[in-house]
């Protein structure tokens, strides 16, 4: 009895947790994968309230970007291809050994169950077959049935457009003109409200991603039809900006650089036709044109990239090519230098600096590390991933920014 009784006293003293500043706990926090923080957050209602303030996602965020060893950790790429998948960036070209494949893990994401226009289609299917009603020659009241043999392959999932990364969050397009912003991470998301009717008419439009340094602001824009609208994530509102100022022949999203998105636009300068990369400011919200190469003389058959920090520009169709041009000097006309790749490729697209400093490529649909110092490449195997389906790319970080944690001012 007197034990049970010293065990009920001692219990109480045993189980209190010892409070650190604030601060402290901020910084020691920060230093750890947003995985085991989000398993924390089911230790307690304090524990609950400090991992979901936005100070720790700053300080989070900062510390991933300011150190090397964290931000490698943190770094992953984001495959679309009727779904999302995950592949961690420490993973690729370890040790320059690939004795292993690669191995994808596949996300939750907003609207990722819903299936697209061929689900009812193959629900009514008997046998592998279709069958469907078409009149001849306008004669609807003796309807012929045509039978449709329709590949089981199929995929059911829309597919779901990768518009941008910034700091952990990814504007994503699971359903036409429908957007998110989703973090991979902690799997939060926020639905993107419709810019209001008569802001940019249906039809043509891209898009850009980004965060707006000055006023602490996560922002879209929203470019069709000549005019162009910006999304506040502070806000949650959309805004008419400005006309757009270029051709509308732009298909790609935006490429974001320094606070700033880009695109490879033309316009008529008189009676010429001049292309540059077209700079729009997420603080200032205006256009300023840089300089493209020499060699762009239409903006329809290249686009803009990122790799290692420079502005980078690429060919996109029509024929092989095996250059691509980089602006060693950003925003400085006479620094862009051309490269000269041991490949031909249709479509290019960079996405980071691997491990051994190889540059990771998304490749006419498929991933290739190269080495620009030999010129040497060697294409990628990712299990987890449907072949044949082709794929995009991006990259992200795992960070705890919440595109729900801004309030409305």
């Amino acid at each position: 009895m007197n034990k049970e009784r010293r065990f009920q006293q001692q219990s109480p003293v045993e189980a209190e947790i010892p409070l650190l500043p604030q601060e402290i706990m901020v910084e020691i926090l920060s230093r750890l994968p947003v995985k085991s923080l989000c398993q924390f957050r089911c230790v307690s209602k304090q524990w609950l309230s400090l991992i979901s303030d936005p100070l720790l996602a700053k300080s989070h965020l900062k510390k991933t970007v300011s150190n090397d060893c964290f931000y490698s950790q943190r770094k992953r790429v984001i495959i679309s291809s009727h779904n999302l998948y995950s592949l961690e960036y420490e993973s690729i070209g370890r040790n320059g050994s690939f004795d292993e494949n690669l191995v994808a893990l596949e996300l939750d994401y907003p609207l990722k169950d819903k299936p697209n226009g061929l689900a009812e289609l193959l629900d009514s299917a008997r046998d592998g077959f279709l069958y469907c009603e078409r009149s001849e020659e306008g004669n609807d009241e003796f309807p012929v049935m045509v039978k449709l043999n329709l590949p089981f392959c199929v995929n059911q999932r829309n597919w779901v457009d990768i518009l941008g990364s910034c700091n952990g969050l990814v504007c994503i397009a699971p359903d036409e003109d429908t957007l998110f912003l989703f973090n991979p991470s902690t799997r939060e998301s926020k639905r993107i409200p419709d810019p209001p009717s008569g802001f940019v008419p249906n039809g043509w439009s891209v898009y850009g991603f980004g965060y707006d340094f000055v006023n602490d602001d996560y922002k879209v824009v929203k470019v069709g039809c000549g005019t162009v609208c910006v999304y506040s994530l502070r806000t949650d509102s959309w805004r008419i900006v400005c006309s757009f100022p270029y051709v509308d022949n732009v298909s790609e999203s935006g490429v974001l650089l320094n606070g700033t998105i880009h695109w490879m636009v033309s316009f008529e300068d008189g009676v010429d036709c001049r292309c540059v990369v077209a700079a729009f400011s997420l603080e200032e919200e205006v256009f300023s044109d840089m300089p493209a190469p020499d060699i762009v003389n239409t903006s329809f058959e290249f686009v803009v990239g990122v790799l290692n920090g420079c502005l980078c520009v690429f060919h996109s169709r029509n024929q092989m090519h095996n250059d691509f041009w980089v602006m060693t000097e950003y925003g400085v006309g006479k620094s862009w230098t051309k490269l000269t790749l041991s490949l031909s490729y249709i479509c290019m697209k960079p996405l980071c600096l691997a491990q051994n400093r190889e540059a990771l490529l998304d490749v006419d649909g498929k991933l290739l590390l190269y080495n620009l110092e030999d010129d040497s490449y060697r294409y990628l195997v990712v299990d987890g991933i449907p072949a044949g389906d082709g794929f995009e790319a991006d990259t992200y970080l795992e960070t705890l920014v919440s595109p729900n944690g801004f309030c409305r001012t």
